[in-house]
Order: structure tokens, then C-alpha cells, then sequence
């Protein structure tokens, strides 16, 4: 900014900025460091009085002139001057900040040198006020020196613009280093231009050259660490170097040497200690900037170093470890070798290279057990005493018998082959890669080296599998392959194996499957397309299950075909098939399984029957009016054959005439029971048809003033979801064809809880399902069905108390007429064991749950007791014992020793 305030006084007083610059003989020759360019803009009253071009004195301060002028004559400078006052001088160290004027005066930093590469001249410019290259643009011009007395016409000034970033680089390429060039910048604004003073420089004279590279160690026979290194491939010259280092404890101080040659004894390193080490040059004789820093390298002092310290190698191979003490002496008798901690290896084996280095071969090696390495250590003997070292030399045992498994795909493109890799530890090695030749005469002669063949690589996709795509192949021929890698210079390689792509082709999966129902339902024909190549014949392998369960896969083979008949047991599940191929003689793969494909459910007939229906009346007082509500169980697939589509009353009146009523897909529908109404049935229809066997349910406003049939009924509890309900029937002429149970929950009203079950006509017991819950009072009601009516129902209310039992109370039917009978009976059967004439052994109960606390018995066996034999039965009787006004007749009483007459029952 400061430079620009200049150059804009300057046109504002109408003065040109045009700076004329001195000759070559004054010029400025760059140096191999920083420099300064210092400018000033003089008042014209001192401009007048001095026309040296000597910055003017400071006001107030006249030892700052004179310290100034000093300056000035100790220092190498080069000035250049314009007729107005306004000068520019180049100085070979930095301008002392003392002596600027902030208002009149601005100073640039300058470095030059020649790019390591030898192919670019580069200048910075580093201005005091960084705000000031924002406003301005800069170039570098320069000309060889041998033509600068030459006209303007006949050579030309090369320039070159400059970039601007947070410092501004000059920079110009194809400079001969041994020659002199005259150099100057250029600063334009929009209102005018400011010239340098002139610039001499031999760009030989400003090279900096590369780092060094390839820093190493090495330990020596003396114990001693020799450092080593490589010099700048594009050294112009003989180059000095400057080494440092450092331990960074306990911090980093470093330690620097000057060294003539690539190489450098590190005397007096400490044990144990990591050392930090880096290099730089510069040209030897003559001026050169000094290079950057190299990569450091990090030095480990061990007290003992093994070389390798890593040994890859085969089973049956050979193996030498050297092991370097820093700062011991060796002798032959105080070495000791230890392989994997616990096997002292004998002494015949070792030798002592020098007073600080041994070596050890291990002969015909061998894996650790399980483990694929040997650890070896080399140890200090003290009279019977080992002192070993944590460190340790680590012998990784390759099994190059690798498993390489290649297949062909199925459009015989290509051949991939898979292997292993966990014992090749890939990441220590590197060439990591399958090679293979093809063998135009079959595989008879397994070789690897073989020079009158091509030998190809195959690129590695996945170290952590290991597979790589051949192609293109020749289906006939033998592929000749084998692994190989490097490590350490050693090259590692497989036993090789010969493989024929049209061997191991995996063919395509069959394609366009499909799957169907057949034949009534019978069968299920499974189709599909086989695979176009490899061209073959095919073995098929179908796999189907029944209602997509994976797990229950049945398998089928067809030879060359395109399709597949079974019989099914069932015709109406959904059926899920694949398939996949092979070849049929021969080797090769199997196919991947083709995408499943399922079969549709269709119909294979009408409904073998209608669903089986049961209907709740709910009468209304008031307008005596009766809704049926008729529900009906859901058709099993089988009785449905193999879907329902929906369902349709049939009503019948009591002149025999029938009208229908289509209710759709439903489980229950409710209608207003007229005296038309006679009969409903259900009847269930598909795709194909209607059911034609039906249930033909018989309705009455009131059943209760049918013909007694029941003769009673009983409830126990089996367990909280399971009920047996029995019934005994009262002699008839004509027997029902079936009993409908129904039961409900009087803790709640609502119809939907009322649940019903259908009994066989030879039946006088069954179970209801169902959560009973405790204390909880149930009302269970037993229908008898005749073909063309119902009989009187027989109606009982159960409670479960806490220990499981039941109570009973209020209950309706024959109860009223059966206890009076049963308290008869009773009174009976005591009289007749009183007055008979056999003795009574033993009273023995049949099914009967609680002798004690007796609520029925279906039997009692009676045993005589005759001279000198066992128990014989002799009498059978249906005996019921109930409760009366709340007691129990114990019949275990009965036990007495009282004479029955025979086959009194």
C-alpha cells in the first residue's frame, strides 16, 4: 500500500515512474539467501539540494543519517534513480526497520534461487505491506548479459508474469546455469509502472538441490552404527552435507555434523534409545542455497538386533538368522541359541562372525503345531544361567501347497479362479499374484519353468480371498497355474496344477421356471428353460416344498428335459419350486439355484360340503319379535376345495318351498324368524361350483316345550381351558343325530360371547375349549338335534371355586324329577345290602372324581367274599349319589359286613 501511495504522489506531481536502471557493470548480483529492495520518494526541496540517491535524513535525528550512510557504504547496494526523486536500491541483507520512513519509504523481501530440478528460475517477493500486492501487478524480465549492449530490435526481453497468492512468485524457465542473466521487476498499476534496479545472476551460483534420499543403518562388526545415504539424482555438483540428530529426550536437542561423503559413523548411541535423524546439502565449492530437510529417519538402539528379524520361508527349507549386540563382546562359549522359548538348538549350529555378531542355521524347518512360526533367540550364557533379551527373530513357515480352485462360467468367457490367502500374509509381501500358461498337449507335464512358453500374470481382485478372471481361455487346452510372491528379494512359488475350462464349467441357472397344479389337483408340473451353453447334455435337480417352508425341501432329477410331473398330496397349499443344473456325465459344477417360483391356488372342485352352522335366538318381549343370528365354521381348504368365493342361504318354508340369498364372504348373518321360515342351510360356493351336502338347521321361536331327551348333565373342570361336559339320555324311540353345546360368560351380555360347539349322535360326553376364569358363574346348555327338529335343551350354571371344582346351582331340565328318584334309589340299595345274605369284602368306585364329596357315580363293582378265593365280580349297577339339602351321602359307610343275595343287581 505504502508503494502504491508512492507511485500515485508521483503521477499526481506529473512526474514519469519510468525508472531508468544502471548498467551491467553496477548491477545487483543475487545472492544465495534473502535480499531487500528498498524504495523512497525524496521532497522535491531535498530533491533539488542532493542528487545522491541516499535515503534522506530522518527528522529530529541526525545519528540516524549517519547511521544510515554507514550502512550504505558496508553493504553491497545497487540503486536506480529517476529525475524526480523517487530511487529504489537492492541490498544483500535485510533494510535495519529503524531506518524506514512509514509515509515515504517500503521494503520487499527477495529470495532467488534455481529449482532443484534445474529447469525453472524461481524469485519471491515478500512486501512490508501485504495489502499493497492487492493493488498491483507484478512481471519479471530478464536478458542474457552477452547481448545487452545489442539493440532493442534485434534481442528481445523475455518477461514473465508473476503470481499472486500470500506471497508474490516470479518464476522463469529454460535458463542455461552457466550463463549470466540481467534480471529486473516491474510493478504496474493504472497510473503507471516501477522498475527494479537491475539484477545480476548465474543461476549455477543459486541452485537448490533436493534433499538426500535412501537415508539407512547398519550395524557394523565394531558395534558401531554406520548412517548411509544417496545424494539428489540431479545434483549439478559435488555436494557437502549437514547431518542432525536427536533423541528427543528429555527434549529435542540436536546434534549436528558436517559431512564430505555419503556415509557417517554414529559413535556413543545409548541402548534402548530411539533416535530421530535427518540430512541436507548444499553445493560443495562455490555459493548454493542449502537443500530442505530429507524424510527423518527413525534409528531403534537395541541391545540386540536380529537380521532378518523376519524369516518367510517353506517346510524342508534352510534357515540363517545373525543377531548384533550393541556394546557386548561374544565369545563362542557365552552365546546361546533358544527356538520358541524351550528348545535350546545345539552348539554345532552356531557361528561367531566377529566379537559382537553370531549366526544360527536351522536345518529342514518345520511349523510350530498349530502355529505357522518359530520365534528364535539369541541369548547371553552365564555359567548355566540364560539371559535372554525380549526381543525376538520371527520364522513364518509357508505352506506353498495351496488349494487354487478355478471355474469356467457358463457363457465360456472366462475361467475364475479362488484360493486361500491366510497363510501367504499377503501384507508383507508384494508381486502377490497367480500365474499360469497354457499347455496346447492336455496336462502331462506339470513345470513351471518352461522358457518356450508365455507365461502370464493374473491380476489379484481380493487379497483377502484371493481371485483373479482369466480370459481369454481355450476350452480344451490345460491352463498350467501356480502362486507367486516376493519378499525380501526371495521368490516364493506353489506347486503348480493343471486345469481344462471345460472341466470345471459352472453352467447359467435354468431359466423362466415355472410351477402349476394339474390334473384335478393331482399333480404339479414344474417347467423351466435350460441354459443355451456349455452345449452338453444336463443333469436337472428340482426342489419343491409345500407352503413356502424352506426347511422341507423334497428333491427331483430329470436327464436333459425341460419339465418335471409329481403327485401332491394336497392341492390346495401354495407349492414354491427351483431348479438347477449340471453336467450329466462328466465333471464340472452345479449351477446356483434358479429364483423361486410359486403356484397359484385354483380350485379344483365345488365344496365337498357346506360349513357347519349353528344360530342364536334373541327373542324381544315387547314386539315378541325373534332375530336368528346364524353363524357357521370356516370351510378347511380341503372340505373347501380349494377357496370359497362366498356363501348362500337356502331357507325353506314349512310348505316345502325354498327361496336363496347370496350373503357374501361372511361367518355370521343375522335375519327377522317368520312363521314362513321353517329350515336354513348354508350352502358354500367357489370358481367351480356350490356345495351340495349341506347342513339343514330346523328353527323354533322357543325349543324349550320340546320332548324332554336329557336325562341330566354334569360339568368338571379339567383344567383352566378345558371343560368336559356330560350328559345321559333318556330312553327314546328315535335317537338325535347330534348335540350343539353352548356356553357363555354371565359376566358379560354381549351376544358375540355366546360359543358353540357341535357333539356326534354317539357321544354322551365332550369337551369345551375355552379361558374359564375363577369365580366366575358360566351358563352351559346342551341341544339335542334331530333330523327334523330339536329336542328340549338341557341348561346348567357352573362356577370354578379356587381349588379347581365346580358348583352347581339353579339348574333347569329333568333336575326336579331326577332327585326324588335318586334319594329313592338310595334308600333302596341300603335295604337290599341289609338284608342280604352274602358278605360284603370290599366296595370298589369306577370313574368317579371325588368319592367323598360324591356328586354322581356312573358304577360300583360288588365283590363277594367267598371260602378261601379272592374277590370275584359278581354285579354291575348305575348308581347316582348327589347332594341333598346340602350333605353328602358317604357312601364308603356302606363297608358293613352285610349279606346280599347274589346278582342282586
Amino acid at each position: 500500500m505504502m508503494l502504491l501511495h508512492l507511485v500515485t504522489a508521483a503521477l499526481c506531481l506529473g512526474v514519469s515512474v519510468s525508472v531508468s536502471a544502471p548498467g551491467p557493470e553496477k548491477a545487483f548480483e543475487i545472492p544465495p539467501w534473502n535480499f531487500t529492495m528498498f524504495c523512497t520518494l525524496q521532497k522535491q526541496g531535498a530533491i533539488e539540494k542532493h542528487r545522491s540517491w541516499q535515503p534522506r535524513e530522518h527528522r529530529n535525528s541526525s545519528s540516524l543519517h549517519s547511521s544510515l550512510s554507514e550502512h550504505m557504504r558496508n553493504a553491497n547496494i545497487s540503486c536506480s534513480k529517476d529525475q524526480d526523486g523517487f530511487g529504489c536500491c537492492l541490498w544483500k541483507e535485510h533494510w535495519p526497520v529503524q531506518l524506514i520512513n512509514e509515509e515515504n519509504s517500503i521494503r520487499m523481501d527477495i529470495r532467488c534461487w534455481a529449482h532443484e530440478d534445474l529447469t525453472l528460475f524461481i524469485c519471491t517477493l515478500n512486501p512490508q505491506d501485504w495489502k499493497m500486492h492487492t493493488f498491483a501487478k507484478y512481471r519479471m524480465k530478464h536478458r542474457d548479459l552477452l547481448y545487452f549492449d545489442q539493440k532493442e530490435s534485434n534481442v528481445s526481453t523475455c518477461v514473465s508474469n508473476c503470481l499472486q497468492q500470500h506471497v508474490i512468485k516470479c518464476t522463469i524457465s529454460s535458463l542455461d546455469l552457466n550463463r549470466k542473466y540481467l534480471i529486473w521487476i516491474e510493478l504496474i498499476t493504472g497510473s503507471g509502472s516501477l522498475q527494479s534496479p537491475m539484477m545480476l545472476v548465474t543461476p549455477i551460483n543459486v541452485v537448490k538441490v533436493n534433499p538426500p534420499i535412501n537415508l539407512r543403518t547398519e550395524m557394523t562388526v565394531e558395534g558401531i552404527f554406520n548412517l548411509s545415504w544417496s545424494s539428489p539424482s540431479s545434483e549439478p555438483y559435488l555436494l557437502q552435507y549437514e547431518v542432525k540428530y536427536s533423541t528427543g529426550i528429555p527434549e529435542r536437542v540436536w546434534k549436528i555434523k558436517d559431512v564430505w561423503q555419503n556415509s557417517l559413523m554414529l559413535h556413543n548411541l545409548e541402548s534402548d534409545l530411539s533416535y530421530l535423524i535427518a540430512i541436507r546439502c548444499k553445493r560443495r565449492d562455490g555459493p548454493g542455497f542449502w537443500s530442505d530437510w530429507s524424510e527423518p529417519l527413525h534409528v531403534n538402539v537395541q541391545e540386540i538386533t536380529y537380521y532378518p528379524s523376519q524369516v518367510l520361508t517353506t517346510i524342508g527349507s534352510d534357515v540363517t538368522v545373525r543377531c548384533v549386540f550393541y556394546n557386548q563382546t561374544l565369545t563362542n562359549y557365552n552365546v546361546v541359541w533358544w527356538l520358541n522359548m524351550n528348545e535350546k538348538i545345539p552348539e554345532d549350529h552356531y557361528s561367531l562372525i566377529n566379537n559382537h555378531e553370531t549366526s544360527v542355521t536351522l536345518f529342514n524347518v518345520t511349523s510350530n503345531g498349530q502355529s505357522q512360526f518359530n520365534i528364535l533367540q539369541c541369548c547371553l550364557q552365564n555359567e548355566e544361567r540364560s539371559i535372554c533379551n525380549f526381543r525376538y527373530a520371527e520364522i513364518v513357515i509357508l505352506d506353498t501347497k495351496i488349494n487354487i480352485s478355478c471355474e469356467t462360467d457358463g457363457a465360456l468367457e472366462r475361467m475364475i479362479c479362488r484360493w486361500h490367502s491366510s497363510l501367504w500374509k499377503p501384507e508383507a509381501a508384494s508381486n502377490y499374484k497367480l500365474k499360469y500358461y497354457i499347455e496346447e498337449f492336455w496336462c502331462d507335464n506339470l513345470e513351471i519353468e518352461n522358457n518356450s512358453v508365455d507365461i502370464q500374470d493374473c491380476r489379484v481382485l481380493r487379497n483377502d480371498f484371493g481371485q483373479c478372471h482369466i480370459k481369454p481361455i481355450n476350452l480344451t487346452f490345460g491352463h498350467i497355474m501356480w502362486m507367486e510372491f516376493q519378499f525380501r528379494e526371495t521368490t516364493f512359488k506353489s506347486a503348480p496344477i493343471c486345469v481344462i475350462p471345460m472341466e470345471v464349467v459352472k453352467p447359467l441357472a435354468p431359466s423362466n421356471v415355472e410351477a402349476e397344479i394339474i390334473l384335478n389337483g393331482r399333480y404339479l408340473n414344474i417347467s423351466w428353460e435350460k441354459p443355451f451353453l456349455p452345449p452338453y447334455a444336463h443333469l436337472f435337480e428340482i426342489q419343491y416344498s409345500e407352503d413356502g417352508i424352506k426347511s422341507n425341501w423334497k428333491t427331483l432329477f430329470s436327464v436333459n428335459e425341460t419339465f418335471v410331473i409329481t403327485e401332491v398330496a394336497d392341492p390346495c397349499v401354495i407349492y414354491i419350486a427351483r431348479v438347477r443344473c449340471m453336467r450329466f456325465e462328466g465333471p464340472g459344477y452345479k449351477s446356483e439355484w434358479s429364483s423361486l417360483i410359486n403356484t397359484n391356488v385354483t380350485d379344483v372342485q365345488a365344496p365337498t360340503m357346506g360349513p357347519d352352522c349353528w344360530r342364536f335366538i334373541d327373542n324381544d318381549p315387547l314386539t315378541k319379535k325373534s332375530i336368528i343370528t346364524l353363524v357357521w365354521k370356516p370351510l378347511t381348504k380341503r372340505e373347501a376345495m380349494c377357496t370359497v368365493k362366498g356363501f348362500t342361504l337356502k331357507y325353506q318354508s314349512k310348505e316345502n318351498i325354498t327361496w336363496l340369498e347370496h350373503v357374501g364372504d361372511v361367518t355370521s348373518y343375522s335375519f327377522p324368524l317368520t312363521d314362513e321360515i321353517k329350515s336354513v342351510s348354508v350352502i358354500a360356493f367357489n370358481s367351480i361350483g356350490s356345495s351340495e351336502r349341506n347342513f339343514k338347521l330346523i328353527l323354533s321361536k322357543d325349543s324349550s316345550k320340546a320332548e324332554p331327551v336329557l336325562e341330566s348333565l354334569h360339568a368338571s373342570v379339567i383344567n383352566s381351558s378345558c371343560v368336559l361336559l356330560s350328559w345321559r339320555v333318556l330312553p327314546l324311540n328315535c335317537q338325535p343325530t347330534s348335540f350343539v353345546i353352548e356356553w357363555k360368560s354371565l359376566a358379560n351380555k354381549h351376544a358375540e360371547d355366546l360359543k358353540w360347539t357341535r357333539a356326534s349322535e354317539n357321544t354322551t360326553s365332550d369337551c369345551i375349549h375355552d379361558h374359564f376364569y375363577l369365580s366366575v358363574e358360566y351358563q352351559l346348555t346342551v341341544y339335542p338335534i334331530f333330523s327334523e327338529t330339536e329336542g328340549q335343551p338341557y341348561r346348567i350354571y357352573m362356577t370354578i371355586n379356587n381349588e379347581g371344582e365346580v358348583t352347581r346351582a339353579n339348574n333347569t331340565g329333568m333336575q326336579n324329577i331326577i332327585l326324588p328318584l335318586v334319594f329313592l334309589s338310595s334308600v333302596l340299595l341300603i335295604g337290599t345290602f341289609l338284608i342280604s345274605k352274602q358278605r360284603i369284602r370290599s366296595l370298589v368306585w369306577r370313574d368317579v372324581p371325588n368319592p367323598n364329596k360324591c356328586s354322581w357315580a356312573q358304577g360300583i363293582n360288588f365283590k363277594k367274599s367267598a371260602s378261601g378265593n379272592t374277590g370275584e365280580t359278581v354285579g354291575r349297577k348305575l348308581v347316582v349319589c348327589c347332594n341333598i339339602d346340602g350333605t353328602s351321602l358317604d357312601l364308603h359307610k356302606l363297608e358293613y359286613q352285610w349279606d346280599i343275595p347274589q346278582y342282586a343287581f
